[in-house]
């Protein structure tokens, strides 16, 4: 076929489809079009692995658990990524070209920023967290066998089965959020749940599971990080104007770091001073004296003295602390002086605010006394009169006067009203000495 006769041809088809289309008639329909591919580009993962970390980062953004506030991880806190930590690659470099790469925690990583004191650190965590979840989970088995088997109903049993359920909760998110992310969030997660299943126990009627539980309880801020770093605590430390023995607290008396200290905060202290009086004024605590010693002193005639001869309080082989400090009450005078009825006559009861009221009074005086005569030496002073004799005599009556007031003359009346008279003299010849010209 000649090009002319071919040009002719397609020509002429042109021709009769426009005139065919103009009289009304309908095209050919259009081929189907091939499917398009399934996904266009990478293949999106998330398709079947779903959700993949995300306990992990709950843990290391510190939310999540049960019962606490959010406590995000100091690395978190300064803007610490993932591959900070994570910087070990799984596969060699053949491999990681067909099947990815994954990269592991490496402890290099905290001696890279922390230096040497840091190594061993995390291997630490986790090994605590470990020892925890021991001390934890024996009393989860118990719990969970007592919800099965008890005869509790009704609140307590709602109570015991939700204290459970969040202990278990925790537990497990501790586990599988890996603990270490979020070291101080996960301890603080399982000693919650310490004392939930301890609580569920209780409800529940069943006995307690005996283990020592101090490291749960709070005393794993030493063991995680103290200890390792070379923390050095200090032996004595003040609160409230009172010298406390530190680090006997933990080593005798069974104290841990959060009964005093924030768990969210490092170094925060949380005590008060109901905190320490509900152990030292709890039922089982013998020991008022370790802390009261001026009291104990003053009680015994054993306070050292120059200015007066103490004797001991009378009473003092017969009735100890507790005879007549009830701290499982609300503390007053008032509760104080019922203790004096249970030996003696109903009259007894007022003896306590006659002495109290007694002594102030005296007290009152004497700091009268003093702050005239100071007024007069200060006079005498000025004018560059020798008055060592006055001085002398003032500083005496201050120190009696300050022992009654810290011993609490109450303690031993006669001794107090001795001090009191010493203090009346003293002050008494400072204002005479200071008048002298």
């Amino acid at each position: 076929m000649t090009r002319a006769v071919l040009l002719a041809v397609l020509l002429g088809l042109t021709a009769w489809s426009g005139s065919a289309l103009a009289q009304g008639a309908k095209a050919p329909a259009a081929p189907p079009r091939p499917a398009a591919a399934q996904h266009t580009g990478e293949l999106d993962c998330r398709q079947c692995h779903q959700g993949s970390h995300q306990g992990v980062v709950r843990m290391y953004l510190g939310l999540g658990g049960r019962g606490t506030p959010m406590i995000p991880s100091h690395m978190f806190q300064v803007r610490v990524q993932c591959v900070a930590c994570h910087i070990v690659p799984r596969a060699d470099e053949g491999s990681a070209a067909l099947v990815g790469q994954t990269f592991r925690p490496s402890e290099q990583a905290c001696v890279n920023c922390h230096g040497e004191k840091y190594r061993g650190m995390l291997q630490r965590w986790g090994d605590t967290l470990g020892r925890m979840r021991v001390v934890v989970e024996p009393k989860l088995a118990a719990a969970r066998a007592g919800l099965a088997d008890s005869g509790a109903k009704g609140a307590k049993q709602a109570r015991a089965r939700e204290l459970t359920g969040d202990a278990e909760y925790n537990i497990q998110f501790v586990a599988l959020g890996r603990g270490v992310h979020n070291v101080f969030y996960a301890a603080d997660l399982l000693k919650l749940s310490n004392g939930w299943l301890d609580e569920a126990l209780a409800l529940l009627g069943k006995p307690a599971v005996k283990n020592d539980d101090a490291l749960v309880r709070g005393g794993y801020c030493a063991v995680l990080c103290h200890e390792t770093a070379g923390v050095k605590q200090r032996e004595t430390v003040t609160f409230r104007k009172q010298a406390v023995p530190h680090v006997r607290h933990v080593t005798e008396f069974g104290a841990t770091c959060t009964a005093c200290h924030s768990a969210e905060v490092h170094k925060a202290v949380t005590a008060t001073p109901a905190t320490c009086g509900g152990c030292h004024h709890s039922a089982q605590s013998e020991r008022c004296e370790s802390c009261h010693r001026a009291q104990s002193a003053f009680y015994r005639g054993q306070e050292a003295t120059s200015l007066v001869k103490l004797e001991p309080n009378v009473m003092v082989n017969a009735v100890g602390c507790t005879g007549c400090h009830d701290w499982s009450k609300k503390h007053s005078r008032k509760a104080v002086a019922e203790k004096c009825a249970g030996c003696h006559d109903a009259a007894y009861t007022g003896f306590l605010d006659e002495w109290t009221a007694g002594f102030d009074k005296e007290a009152t005086l004497v700091r009268e006394i003093l702050k005239r005569a100071e007024t007069a030496l200060a006079r005498q002073r000025r004018g560059g009169r020798a008055v060592s004799d006055a001085d002398a005599a003032g500083m005496e009556a201050r120190k009696a006067l300050a022992l009654v007031q810290k011993a609490r003359g109450v303690h031993n009346p006669p001794a107090a009203e001795a001090l009191l008279q010493i203090a009346r003299k003293k002050a008494e010849e400072a204002l005479a000495r200071s008048a002298q010209r």
